[in-house]
């Protein structure tokens, strides 16, 4: 009896592993998120020229030589779910960079089950008190883990009447997001993919019809909220 129920525990085992691997192997998609900075400079008059609407410019123009946004929790949301189910992607922290280059910069990269897929969230974080001393030293989060705890840094260089100022923009804006992607994103087995989070600079300083100094500590609370909605996600097409 005892050799009867060894043989049927292992043949139900084998099989259970046998239709497990038969479900999961190979329906992962890899998806590499990559961040950047579309433009870099903010001028009124290119502004005119492209007949965006400006009724008042506290600069001349403007040029961002750098953007950095400290990210957490990235989630993915399947078309076909409803807005209470996420698949989870990464942890974090994560550090958005985008530059006066025009290059993209790694941001994180794991794999998601295929499928079609909607939505990508995450937070714009920062540290708690805790976290400062896990990451004071280190080379990619250190200028975040500070007692203010930055969630944002901007570095640049601001025109006004000809004379050149540079810049450092520390804020401390928090936001869930959620960025729907138009049209959905198709996920398939064995297939990596490329998202690209993206900021431009007339996104992070136009409030309405105004262009913003962000050296003037009254705009700290509408620069704040420019950064909560400045971030795009793009599906490009790689060649």
């Amino acid at each position: 009896m005892k050799i009867l129920l060894s043989i049927f525990v292992t043949a139900f085992y084998l099989f259970f592993t046998g239709c497990s691997e038969t479900t999961d192997s190979g329906n992962y998609a890899i998806v590499n998120i990559r961040s950047e900075m579309n433009q870099s400079t903010v001028s009124l008059a290119k502004l005119l020229n492209k007949e965006i609407s400006i009724q008042k410019s506290e600069v001349d123009s403007l040029r961002i030589n750098r953007v950095r946004i400290l990210l957490s929790r990235i989630k993915f949301h399947l078309e076909s779910e409803n807005d209470s189910l996420d698949n989870q992607f990464n942890e974090g922290p994560f550090l958005f960079i985008g530059d006066s280059t025009g290059t993209y910069f790694e941001l994180t990269n794991g794999v998601l089950n295929a499928g079609v897929y909607e939505k990508i969230k995450f937070e714009i974080h920062r540290f708690s008190s805790n976290d400062l001393s896990q990451y004071v030293n280190d080379a990619i989060f250190k200028d975040f883990a500070t007692s203010e705890r930055y969630s944002v840094i901007i570095e640049g260089v601001v025109y006004k009447n000809g004379i050149a100022d540079n810049f450092t923009y520390n804020g401390t804006p928090t936001a869930n997001l959620s960025l729907k992607f138009e049209p959905s994103i198709v996920l398939q087995a064995n297939v990596t993919k490329y998202l690209y989070l993206q900021v431009s600079p007339i996104d992070l300083l136009k409030s309405g019809n105004s262009v913003l100094d962000p050296r003037d500590t009254s705009n700290v609370n509408d620069i704040d909220n420019l950064i909560k909605a400045a971030i795009k996600a793009v599906d490009k097409k790689e060649k």
